[in-house]
């Protein structure tokens, strides 16, 4: 029983520690380092569409970029729409002998799982569904707060996950998918694409946007608000 305060006060002192360290880290956005040979560079501005490159290994280090903050985030909300639509309508529907079956993603996810690749039903729905999603869903947000001239609470963690889930975003995957299935039963059966399809075009064209902008002016505003805070 006499242990008990001791333990309390000894995790709260590590949380004031934790706290303290995690306010005294800086965020230097206008330093940029190579992620291919680690050399360091002063930022410098960029016309839209123009890169900028390692002087070492040539490797593009920025993009200077095309959109505004404003039309950053109406794309993105216009992908959310896509992905809303990808989700809910039927990518393909199968007709045979007068019979229809029209399936979506997350359909397709589950017959998957009742196959003898049952274990690649997680894979494929985290791939497909769950990571678009998020990497949608965090970039709305910090844009959202972006267009008011502020960081977005927990803005450093988001960035920190959207840099993660860019690499296992795979809707185009899908899509490929879709059509080769589509080519493949065409022979066989009647098939025609449903919305679900022609939304998921759009969510491939316009993922490679939003998610390749250059991040810099996010990460200002962040820097602004620490000195100011």
């Amino acid at each position: 029983m006499q242990q008990k305060p001791a333990s309390t006060k000894a995790l709260n002192s590590c949380k004031t520690s934790f706290n303290k360290q995690e306010q005294s880290m800086k965020i230097y956005p206008q330093q940029v380092i190579c992620k291919h040979c680690d050399s360091l560079y002063s930022r410098k501005s960029v016309r839209p569409g123009e890169a900028a490159q390692c002087q070492r290994c040539r490797a593009v280090l920025y993009r200077g970029s095309w959109l505004s903050l404003e039309q950053w985030f109406a794309l993105t909300v216009t992908a959310a729409l896509f992905f809303i639509i990808a989700n809910l309508f039927p990518v393909l529907e199968i007709q045979f002998h007068g019979q229809s079956q029209a399936t979506t993603l997350a359909e397709t996810a589950m017959a998957l799982a009742h196959s003898y690749a049952s274990p690649l039903a997680i894979p494929l729905a985290l791939l497909i569904i769950v990571c678009p999603c998020l990497q949608i869903l965090l970039l709305s947000w910090v844009l959202f707060h972006a267009c008011r001239r502020k960081a977005a609470p927990g803005f450093a963690p988001a960035m920190r996950l959207l840099a993660g889930l860019a690499p296992w975003s795979m809707a185009e995957v899908a899509l490929l998918s879709i059509l080769i299935a589509a080519i493949k039963l065409s022979g066989l059966v009647n098939i025609t694409t449903g919305p679900g399809t022609w939304a998921l075009l759009g969510l491939c064209l316009l993922l490679p946007v939003i998610n390749h902008q250059d991040f810099h002016p996010l990460w200002m505003l962040k820097t602004v608000k620490g000195k100011h805070g």
